[in-house]
This record gives C-alpha cells, structure tokens and sequence, in this order.
C-alpha cells in the first residue's frame, strides 16, 4: 500500500482524495437535520434583496439556486456548500503546487481534510463556505499577478474579493493582506500606487454595490449589526481571559497538535525565512486576519469560525515548515503523526455523534466529570421539535406562529409540514432581519401558538402580553434525538381575547 501511495502521482492522489469527499459528503450531508443559521439562510432566499441584516447577499442568492434546482429540502440548501468545499480544495491544492511542489500540495489538502472546523463547514452552508472559497481564489490570483504583467489579473483578484465580501464582510480584510505584502516586500512595493490598484479598486467597488444600494434604503442597517457584533457596541475594555477563551477555541476546532504546530511554524518561519517572499506571501494572507480578530478578543472573544479564511495559507506554511523539520530530524514524525490522528479522530467524531457521545459518557461517568454537550447539539431535535408545534397547532386551531428568536422561528418555517411564515416577537427596527419584513396582525379572531425556549420559569416577553389578553401554556417539552433530551421548549396559546 505504501509502495503504491509513493509510486502514485501526487495530482491523482488529490483527485481520488477529492473525489471521495465529495461523493461522501454528498451522502452524509442528507443525514443530519438543519442548524439555525442554515434555515435563517433559507428564509432570506425566499426574500430575494440586495443584502441582509446579518451579512451579504451572496449566501441567500446560492441557497436560492440551490432550492431552485432540488426544491426547499436539505439537498437543494446544502449542495453548492459540498461543491464549493470542493473547490476550496482545489484552489488550496493548485496555491500550494504554485508555489512549493506537488508533494507539499498534497499533504495541504490532507491536513485541511482532517481539521475539525473545516470538516464540518464543507458540509453546512453558511456564509464560511464562500468566504473561504474566494479567499482562497483570490489569493491564488494574487500570487499569479504579482509574477506578471497582465491588467486582467488585478481585474479578477478585485472581482473575487468582492465576491467574497458579497458573502462575508471578513473578506475585505484580504484587501490589507495584499497591502501588508505589498508594504513588506519592496521589489512589489510600486505596485501599491499603480493603475493596477485602481483595476483592483473598481472591481472591489462595482461587487460591493448591492450592498451600498441596500444600505442606502434601509438606514445603513449593516453598522448597526456590525458595531453590535463587534463586541464594542458600548465601550471597548480590555479583557485578557476572553482573549485565552478565543484562543484556546482556536485550539479546539483546529484540534491541538495542528494548532500547536502552526503556531510554531509561524513563529520559526517569522523569525528565520522572513525574507522568502513565499513565506511573506503566505504569512501576509493569515496574520493581518488574526491580528484583527486577536485584537477584538481582548474585548470580548470572537467567534471561532471568523479566522477561517487565514488557514487557506496557514495550513501551507505548517506543511513547509514541519516537512523541513522532518527531513532533517525524522524523530519528530512521531509527534506530526500524532498531530494527524488526533484531528482525523476529532473529525470522524463530529461524523458519528452517537459513537463519540457514547464513548464520552463512558469516560465522564468513569472520571465523575461533567457531562459534555453533543457538538452536533445545533443540528438535533428539530424534527422532534416542530412535530410538537404541529400538534399543538392541529389541537388549538392556530393560524398565527410567534417564535422566541429568529433561529427557533426559521427551523420552524423549514419543517412544518406547509413551510408556514413564523413571525418573531416585535424587536426594534434592525434587530434582525425580520425586522425588515411585514409583521404579524392580531385580529379578533387571532389564534397564535407562542414557541420559546424555557428557561426554568414561565416567561412571556412583554410585547406579547400587551397583544394578548389571554396566555395559556399548552405544552411544556423537551425536543428528543435519538432518546436524548435537546432543548426545553414551552408553548404558549395567545388570544385577544
């Protein structure tokens, strides 16, 4: 076997490699229930705009197609989030080819086949699966422009950053990698202030017009939703522990040893190659992206998904450095095989839930530790969840569905059996993107089921008592997967009168 595998072509190993993960991920994207975010998606493409509250409009403008050619199922909003993790893959694998050998491209593409996050954002489409796509696009683009004289190129580059800032607001940032590279290396230095720059910037700019014109005629609602999000809405204080929490996050959904060993190539490479114009393209694209995110953390700790992009070339320089390492001492592959298992086993955790559950409660009932929560959890119970809805609809005679907040509200949208519209409590304006579209009407003959999450008391938000005069509790449950308890729900029959 390891004859073959050496005899073998790296660019036939990557293609089988990419074959099989694609028609396995295809498989199991089918077998596990919608996250949140994914039914919030789904909704914004059943509301076609320009842009959204949250983000861009890319993301709904894909699930749209998506839903368009395999109706409004799980395949028809997942499929392009398989095929642009794909494409991620050989974008990674053509950047790294480009600018190492084919060796070094293959074992990029087998370490980001093993990290943890990466796993799991191929097969959920959410916004990271375009972000990361383009990103990865534009900085193949942009390490073929900088190597020859062609206007077109800083055209595309421009045109696939846009793109990416349609989806996630992240990728901007690409836009001061390539001027911390262009800053660092003086050979490229001139290129800062050429007509190419200006081809970059128009291209930029003609993407992100859909978002300008959205913003325009909804009161910049994006500044809104960002400064919130920040974590700076009111004031910025420095925060050392929710720093180590953002951290050490990193450390878990990159898997450990990975996260160890690129924080020690970076450090190496930083500190020795400096001055490899590969290494500073490569460190250029994933510093800047960390450092910013870094920065907000010692505020308030980001979300772990945010650094995404930057492990495009992150995971490259790992693989440059620890094969470097390894040829000259070969004593260390017992440490990078570890690395390797530990994340493969990580990722065929989060595959098979019930297996790691099992095994996990084998161990916390051995060692008196605390339960863990299913990392799967978000994409568990909601079948079971809106079977319940359903019921008290049919018992109660609903025609009107108020949920707690907007993931509660899609997820129901998406699997009652009539894909009914799911009104949120009113919120002020901005709040979400329910916000922006037309509200529910109570009349005299309003029968409204309230769904929302409990939380050890009885809880009904104000608005709802002032359009209600009657409030009864109607069903008090947890959601089940596969015999387990998920989430605690109440429901709630609201009439006028």
């Amino acid at each position: 076997m390891l004859s073959f595998l050496r005899n073998t072509s790296p660019v036939r190993l990557a293609v089988f490699l990419l074959c099989g993960l694609t028609l396995y991920r295809l498989w199991f994207m089918t077998q596990f229930e919608l996250v949140p975010d994914e039914a919030y998606y789904w909704l914004w493409a059943k509301h076609p705009a320009w842009s959204y509250r949250d983000k861009g409009p890319a993301v709904a403008w894909v699930i749209w197609l998506g839903t368009a050619l395999f109706g409004p199922t799980l395949v028809g909003i997942r499929i392009f989030a398989v095929l642009l993790s794909t494409g991620t893959g050989v974008l990674l694998f053509l950047l790294a080819r480009r600018l190492y050998d084919d060796r070094v491209a293959l074992w990029s593409l087998l370490v980001a086949s093993v990290i943890p996050m990466l796993a799991v954002g191929s097969i959920l489409m959410t916004i990271d699966s375009l972000s990361v796509f383009f990103w990865a696009w534009a900085a193949l683009i942009f390490w073929k422009a900088i190597h020859r004289d062609q206007l077109a190129d800083w055209f595309w580059l421009g045109l696939a950053i846009g793109v990416g800032f349609l989806a996630k607001f992240t990728n901007g940032v690409q836009l001061g990698c390539i001027a911390c590279f262009l800053l660092w290396s003086k050979a490229h230095r001139p290129l800062l202030f050429s007509r190419k720059m200006l081809v970059l910037g128009a291209a930029f700019g003609v993407c992100i017009l859909p978002i300008l014109w959205w913003n325009m005629q909804t009161g910049w609602v994006h500044y809104l939703a960002l400064h919130t999000r920040s974590g700076v809405d009111k004031h910025f204080e420095i925060h050392p522990l929710e720093l180590l929490t953002f951290l050490g996050g990193q450390f878990g959904v990159l898997s450990p040893l990975i996260a160890a060993g690129m924080v020690t190539a970076l450090v190496a490479l930083l500190l020795k190659r400096h001055a490899d114009l590969r290494v500073r393209f490569l460190l250029s694209q994933f510093l800047p992206l960390y450092a910013l995110f870094g920065f907000f953390s010692l505020n308030k700790a980001g979300q772990l998904n945010w650094t995404a992009p930057a492990l495009v070339t992150g995971i490259i320089f790992t693989v440059v450095y620890w094969r470097e390492v390894l040829a000259v001492r070969p004593v260390w592959r017992r440490w990078v095989g570890a690395a390797f298992a530990i994340a493969l086993i990580m990722t065929v955790g989060l595959h098979d839930s019930d297996l790691l559950m099992n095994a996990a409660q084998v161990v916390t009932d051995r060692m008196h530790w605390r339960p863990i929560h299913d990392p799967l959890r978000r994409a568990q119970g909601w079948k079971d969840y809106a079977a319940h809805v359903q019921a008290a609809r049919d018992q109660n005679h609903a025609n009107l569905l108020i949920a707690d907040n907007y993931g509660d509200a899609s997820i129901l949208s998406f699997y009652l059996p009539d894909q009914p519209t799911t009104y949120l409590v009113p919120q002020p304006y901005g709040a979400t993107q329910f916000t922006l579209w037309p509200g529910y009407e109570v009349k005299p003959d309003t029968r409204a089921l309230f769904v929302v999450e409990a939380y050890d008391t009885q809880w009904v938000p104000p608005p709802l008592r002032k359009e209600f005069q009657t409030l009864k509790l109607v069903d008090d449950f947890w959601s089940q997967y596969h015999g387990r308890p998920m989430t605690h729900f109440q429901i709630y029959l609201c009439t006028p009168e």
